[in-house]
């Protein structure tokens, strides 16, 4: 994931609430129904518009987390191979 793609994505979803609150506040709206109504204008955009590039950035995210999951459990897995193998040499050693 370029880290270009999570700041367009920002700043597009910024831009989907700022701009119905500016207007909304220059209709002369209270401020804090302004805010409320452009939270909930910029999440519709969003979720209708922005599908396609919110499913590519969770994808990408999901891979990096897998593949460092993934690095992590083969250490593991080799650390827990190694102690198994010196525990069966020392029981080897013990019984000659």
């Amino acid at each position: 994931m370029k880290k270009t793609q999570w700041l367009w994505f920002s700043l597009i979803r910024l831009a989907a609430f700022a701009v119905p609150l500016v207007i909304t506040l220059w209709l002369g709206i209270t401020p804090w129904l302004a805010a409320l109504l452009s939270a909930i204008i910029g999440f519709c955009i969003s979720y209708i518009f922005f599908a396609n590039r919110r499913n590519a950035l969770s994808t990408t995210m999901y891979e990096k987390r897998a593949a460092k999951a993934a690095a992590k459990a083969d250490k593991d897995a080799e650390a827990e191979d190694a102690e198994v193998e010196n525990l069966l040499a020392e029981e080897g050693k013990g019984k000659a």
